[in-house]
């Protein structure tokens, strides 16, 4: 049992609260079988993207390796541009 929930219950006991202000307090609360739902969601995502892992893992090494030569190519004409505008020599 959460702490709120003994919170409310030991309120309703001392006669601080209704029942029905308890049932109000207790709907606001998030409810425990939602934390299931949300887990089992997630385990099904991860358990139907598991065959494609590799595959998207090549995809990805293919990606960068297309990515790395074109950054290196723009960092090093950024850098020359940067270096003329400052009146170096490249």
């Amino acid at each position: 049992m959460s702490i709120d929930r003994r919170t409310i219950l030991s309120l309703i006991a001392l006669g601080r609260i209704t029942p029905r202000e308890a049932e109000r307090l207790l709907a606001l609360g998030p409810d425990p079988d939602e934390g299931l739902v949300k887990l089992g969601i997630v385990l099904a995502v991860v358990l139907l993207a598991l065959p494609q892992v590799h595959e998207i893992a090549i995809g990805l090494g293919h990606a960068l390796q297309w990515i790395v030569p074109q950054l290196n190519a723009s960092a090093h004409h950024a850098l020359g541009l940067i270096t003329r505008l400052l009146g170096g020599n490249v």
